[in-house]
């Protein structure tokens, strides 16, 4: 006879059952006989705890080497260029992470945030390095046990101009550099970027480009399917800020030790 923790009743266990995705019992399953088989003797090892889902600022990603563009075709003469429209010439959605495996190639597949009339980055000039930032997530089980642990950097390069003006984006992707998730978990990171979320933050004279990235990280089991969201905002003088999603900035670790620091000095004085 199975045995189920002490906290884990018949009725939960049938009931977490019933729950089991559609997905569990179809082709496209990520999901084995054998996960399956085991989600039913163990589903607290199999249900993700959604509040303990944490990105994690880590830092600057190591800095990178600036590549000369290849050549490109200038534009023509009477092509119309509208410095203060920025859009997007490039990928609106793209896979980052599926079923555990890093899959996106990140030379060709990111966002810009360009005048438009523009065919390619490599038309405008005056491009900085390109930065990162590095985030940091992980996601338990019902236990408490870490299932999910994934680093990745969100990169872009900056400060492009048209013929002197304007701060445009370019290169703006996500590069996965740690995916793990346990047996029995499947894991997929996507990026996206609306049309509606490049936009021009600056003057018509002085255009100043701003971009929102949405991450969206989808862990599976058969028992449950969990997503979450990361918003990033992105503008063209290089910032970056989190602006949406379960972050963790550490404020607790300062609060407390402020906390203690005001008692130690209270006990002094």
């Amino acid at each position: 006879m199975t045995k189920y923790p002490s906290c884990v009743t018949l009725g939960a266990v049938a009931a977490l059952l019933l729950s089991v995705p559609a997905f569990a019992q179809t082709g496209d399953s990520p999901f084995t006989p054998l996960m399956i088989k085991a989600a039913k003797q163990d589903p607290k090892y199999f249900t993700i705890d959604e509040s303990s889902i944490k990105v994690s600022p880590v830092g600057p990603a190591v800095e990178m080497k600036k590549e000369d563009p290849p050549p490109q075709e200038p534009p023509p003469a009477d092509a119309a260029v509208d410095i203060d429209q920025i859009i997007n010439i490039v990928e609106k959605i793209w896979a980052i992470i599926e079923k555990n495996k890093p899959v996106v190639n990140i030379k060709t597949q990111y966002a810009t945030a360009v005048p438009k009339g523009i065919d390619h980055w490599t038309q405008l000039e005056s491009w900085k390095m390109p930065i990162g930032n590095v985030y940091h997530i992980v996601a338990k089980n019902a236990y408490g046990s870490k299932m999910v642990d994934v680093k990745f950097q969100v990169l872009r390069t900056y400060g492009g101009k048209y013929k002197g003006k304007g701060q445009y984006l370019t290169g703006v992707t996500v590069e996965p550099l740690k995916a793990e998730a346990s047996w029995g978990y499947s894991l997929d990171l996507t990026a996206e970027v609306p049309d509606s979320s490049v936009i021009n933050v600056g003057t018509t004279e002085d255009p100043l480009a701003g971009m929102m990235v949405t991450l969206t990280m989808r862990v599976r089991t058969v028992i449950k399917d969990s997503t979450v969201k990361m918003l990033y905002y992105l503008e063209g003088n290089g910032s970056l800020k989190e602006i949406g999603g379960p972050f963790d900035f550490g404020m607790k670790d300062k609060v407390t030790k402020a906390i203690e620091r005001a008692s130690e000095t209270a006990h002094f004085e």
